[in-house]
């Protein structure tokens, strides 16, 4: 009995059935590895992708403003598993789903209609899904702002007073920034510009001496950031100056034909037109101004007097006498836009303080500035003199704002840098 047993398990075919089943184990497991592999390679992107999808928005810009109908387009790509979703959104409402292709790459072309949207700030976020296993997402925001309104205007009364040979300090509040604001007073046009209030816009006018006191229509037109434009029409009442009258000026015969040389005497306003038109946009100057030499007042700005030449008219400066040789300073911050000899006025200098504002420095015996040169305000420019037009040593010290000659001693008590101090409600004499 025993060996039988013993040969039977030693035979071949015995030994074929223990074998069989470790076999097939092995092959299963390498079908089972085949298939991995064979399923890793199909959906290597879509299990190995760690790369988020990239996406973009053309036609807005974060931190701009807009109105009406905006077209956009949103791209949106992911190269390795492909887009699996792609979602816009604006603000918290419900996000839209743009409809995908096959491509790796998608780009949705849509109009935003920004007229149901209230005026103020906005966003629209975009989210791109992949198709990978999982699921990356990349999100970016566009924050905007929605102007569908016009600008709203309001100017304070003591803009809408003046005074013939002072300056008009226009201040215009607005609901929102402005691109541009012009105004029309007199026939001629004014340029605002921001202030260091939130939206508060500065004009600043010369008032004629010989501007007839009476009322005066002020239009403005006001241009926002996107386009809108209001028209609104205001009154300005202008009222009279009394101006100091008398004193008789006994000229030499000489300067009498200096006086009328039309020829030589045009070729100096003109020098001094040009100066005064090539002013900066920028404000120059800085707070009130100062009297620009120490001397005695001769002459008051607005002052009408009679030249034994038989020409009547007003004094357009004031004038400052002191010994020749006293130092002359600059009154306030600015760029030269003039500094040589006229046959009228003698050595002379303007001084450009920008958005219209120039200061001119007359009859000096020496010129210590040249053309272009910054100076600063209490800067010594030169030395007072006789040369030109003159009766004696002195300054005459004007002011020009917009073109128009004012009071530069109003200037030395008012800076007009905002309404408040802009002293339009002034009633002087």
């Amino acid at each position: 009995m025993q060996s039988t047993t013993l040969t039977s398990l030693k035979s071949p075919h015995n030994r074929a059935n223990r074998f069989r089943p470790r076999h097939r184990r092995g092959v299963i497991r390498l079908l089972i590895v085949l298939v991995l592999l064979l399923l890793s390679y199909r959906f290597r992107y879509v299990l190995f992708d760690v790369t988020p999808p990239s996406l973009n928005l053309d036609g807005i810009e974060t931190g701009k403003t807009y109105r009406g109908r905006i077209p956009l387009i949103a791209y949106a790509s992911d190269e390795r598993s492909g887009l699996g979703a792609f979602t816009a959104q604006i603000n918290h409402g419900v996000p839209q789903h743009f409809i995908l292709s096959e491509d790796r790459e998608d780009h949705t072309a849509w109009t935003l209609d920004t007229t149901p949207l209230p005026d103020g700030e906005h966003s629209i976020s975009l989210v791109a899904t992949d198709r990978s296993f999982w699921k990356h997402k990349t999100r970016r925001t566009f924050v905007f702002f929605v102007d569908n309104t016009p600008p709203q205007l309001h100017i304070s009364p003591e803009s809408l007073r003046a005074r013939q040979g002072k300056t008009l300090g226009m201040f215009v509040q607005s609901d929102e920034s402005l691109a541009v604001i012009e105004g029309k007073i007199f026939n001629r046009i004014v340029r605002f510009y921001p202030v260091r209030s939130k939206n508060v816009y500065r004009g600043l006018i010369g008032v004629s001496v010989t501007q007839p006191a009476k009322r005066y229509p002020l239009e403005l037109e006001a241009k926002d950031l996107v386009g809108h434009t209001t028209n609104r029409d205001f009154q300005v009442t202008v009222n009279g100056t009394k101006f100091a009258r008398g004193g008789y000026i006994v000229l030499s015969p000489k300067r009498v034909k200096t006086m009328r040389d039309k020829a030589k005497s045009q070729e100096d306003n003109e020098k001094r037109i040009n100066a005064y038109r090539k002013s900066r946009p920028a404000q120059l100057w800085n707070g009130t101004f100062i009297q620009p030499a120490e001397g005695r007042l001769t002459s008051p700005f607005g002052k009408f007097r009679e030249y034994n030449t038989g020409v009547r008219r007003h004094h357009l400066g004031t004038d400052i006498a002191n010994n020749v040789g006293t130092p002359i300073y600059a009154a306030n911050d600015g760029v030269i836009n003039l500094a040589e000899r006229l046959h009228l006025y003698g050595n002379a200098i303007i001084i450009d303080h920008g958005q219209g504002v120039s200061t001119s420095y007359n009859h000096l015996s020496q010129i210590g500035v040249n053309v272009n040169d910054s100076v600063k305000k209490g800067q010594r420019i030169g030395l007072m003199g006789a040369t030109g037009q003159v009766t004696g040593p002195h300054l005459h010290w004007g002011m020009v704002v917009n073109g128009v000659a004012v009071d530069p001693e109003e200037w030395t008590k008012w800076n007009f840098s905002s309404s408040s101090e802009g002293g339009n409600s002034r009633q002087s004499p």
